[in-house]
């Protein structure tokens, strides 16, 4: 598909890596619309979804965007000079069949937790592809997937229906220095909220919920900024511990 004006900005942002300025007329009409963006990105790119990331917009409508192939880490992301990330701690799931979109039948919480094969504990980097992005309008950041640049996914558990997800325990460290820790810290308190409520409404523009695809929830912790080399070591308790490296 002809990548739109803000699609193409996205594009070029990601491949120069660097934060451009965004023109407030490019902002999509709607969230369909910011969705589509998310579509002409990776068309663009040339890439696939290895998995989702879920949030709700402020007026309460479920949205999900995109982690492309290509932004996967295994074992470290390189920083380009002068590039400043924020770290975020994360309950994810793997998808064992998938979710087929079911107009006027949605999902329940048993469906969905049917569907997942483990849920892991996911390191997720973010960073804006726009310049003064605390004042993008939020639909030009849904079609920045929401600022998501890097994922790591960790170890991760089967027998996770006796978790209370809301209540886990997690602890970030920077190289063995504590940054975070707390009990639970998801914004609707039970992770898979947006989880279940996307998986109803499901109006993306890249084939939806697939098996084999991940999703993580969202953040268990304030973002935490970092912009040099470092060791992170995130533990979800009782489901695992994923690390990623920070380099130059």
């Amino acid at each position: 598909m002809p990548a739109s004006p803000l699609a193409a900005l996205i594009v070029k942002a990601r491949r120069a890596r660097a934060a451009l300025p965004l023109d407030p007329a490019l902002t999509p009409a709607d969230l369909h619309a910011a969705l589509r963006v998310q579509a002409e990105v990776a068309a663009e790119l040339g890439e696939t979804p290895a998995g989702w990331k879920v949030g709700f917009t402020p007026e309460g409508a479920a949205w999900a965007a995109p982690i492309l192939a290509c932004d996967m880490r295994t074992d470290e992301y390189r920083l380009a000079p002068g590039e400043v990330v924020k770290m975020e701690g994360e309950l994810g799931v793997r998808f064992a069949r998938d979710l087929p979109l079911r107009p006027g039948k949605p999902y329940t919480r048993e469906e969905v937790l049917d569907a997942i094969a483990e849920v892991f504990a996911g390191v997720e980097l973010v960073a804006s592809r726009f310049v003064d992005s605390a004042n993008a309008p939020f639909l030009a950041r849904i079609g920045d997937s929401f600022s998501n640049l890097a994922y790591a996914i960790g170890g991760g558990t089967r027998d996770f229906r006796a978790l209370d997800l809301s209540s886990l325990p997690c602890r970030i460290a920077f190289d063995g220095a504590t940054k975070h820790e707390a009990v639970g810290g998801h914004a609707n308190c039970d992770p898979l909220v947006p989880l279940v409520a996307w998986a109803s409404e499901q109006i993306d523009y890249l084939g939806g919920l697939k098996a084999g695809q991940f999703l993580t929830t969202g953040t268990l912790n304030a973002p935490i900024p970092a912009d040099r080399p470092a060791e992170i070591r995130l533990t979800i308790g009782g489901v695992g511990e994923a690390k990623l490296a920070l380099a130059r």
